[in-house]
């Protein structure tokens, strides 16, 4: 499900095609396209005015054990739990902390079985197991009643908010930079012109990932947001799910310009963030 790395290998898979259809087109790669480089944090660099981080550990009903990092802040009125995206580390994660100080919550994020210090390898039901024994850390370990809690899903982990929205009584979800469901999003990264030519061989267990499910019978409150300019997971994913969602509390934000990963980085994201925050915790101090 390495939904970045796909698309980029996909982009070279498909410029010898590109140049022999389309001979008369010249396509530009740039020195930014040739990096692809991350600012990285750790426990002992890790510096902030508002929160204080404790690197703990996450046990999985199968056995595996979780590197998470829990944030935690004086003035907090709720907790995130943040799952992130196939490309996600927690070393990787300044951007979204960044993020996060301007809001007043808590903040729990960790890496999926099989990345970063986390024990075991990745596998779709192994993730799902993750994401439950994340929320089960907050609510048992921590004692933090899931009406306070807000999912919060980028990307691949938008499967992971979007399922347990349906299966526990968080707050509400948040779908950031969501997928549909994996039929589309492979369907979108070929072009049309090619799509007669091109086939993915998408395994069951993937396949069978589906947001539209997920929102069609939740309830509870969601916000979805996403980048104008994300070309990873466009837009129309994003308004597909707002329109089959059954929440009767739903609000859909595209950020002007915001690609697939810099969201955080945008005030425009972070206000509406705190909105759709303040719609659940009246009492959160913007």
């Amino acid at each position: 499900m390495n939904f970045t790395f796909a698309k980029n290998q996909l982009k070279w898979s498909l410029l010898p095609a590109l140049f022999f259809l389309l001979s008369c087109t010249t396509i530009d790669i740039t020195e930014q396209d040739a990096f692809d480089n991350h600012r990285t944090v750790t426990p002992e660099s890790f510096r902030s005015d508002v929160f204080t981080l404790t690197e703990t550990e996450i046990s999985t009903s199968d056995g595996e054990t979780l590197n998470a990092w829990w944030f935690t802040r004086d003035d907090a009125e709720a907790t995130v739990l943040y799952f992130g995206g196939n490309g996600f580390l927690l070393v990787k994660a300044r951007p979204w902390i960044r993020h996060f100080e301007q809001v007043p919550v808590n903040v729990l994020m960790f890496d999926y079985r099989g990345y970063g210090l986390s024990s075991g390898s990745p596998s779709v039901d192994g993730l799902i197991d993750d994401s439950r024994s994340a929320f089960q850390f907050l609510t048992e370990t921590q004692g933090i009643s899931g009406e306070s809690i807000v999912l919060h899903g980028h990307s691949m982990g938008s499967f992971m908010a979007g399922r347990l929205a349906n299966e526990t009584n968080a707050a509400g979800y948040i779908l950031e930079s969501p997928i549909s469901n994996v039929r589309d999003w492979t369907r979108r990264l070929v072009p049309w012109l090619l799509r007669p030519f091109i086939r993915f061989s998408v395994d069951d267990a993937i396949g069978s990932q589906n947001n539209v499910t997920n929102v069609e019978t939740t309830q509870i409150p969601l916000f979805i947001v996403t980048g104008g300019d994300d070309q990873v997971t466009p837009k129309v994913m994003a308004e597909k799910l707002y329109e089959a969602s059954a929440s009767p509390k739903k609000t859909l934000k595209i950020v002007r310009g915001g690609g697939h990963n810099d969201l955080p980085e945008s005030q425009e994201y972070t206000r509406a963030y705190k909105e759709f925050l303040q719609s659940l915790f009246p009492d959160l101090n913007p």
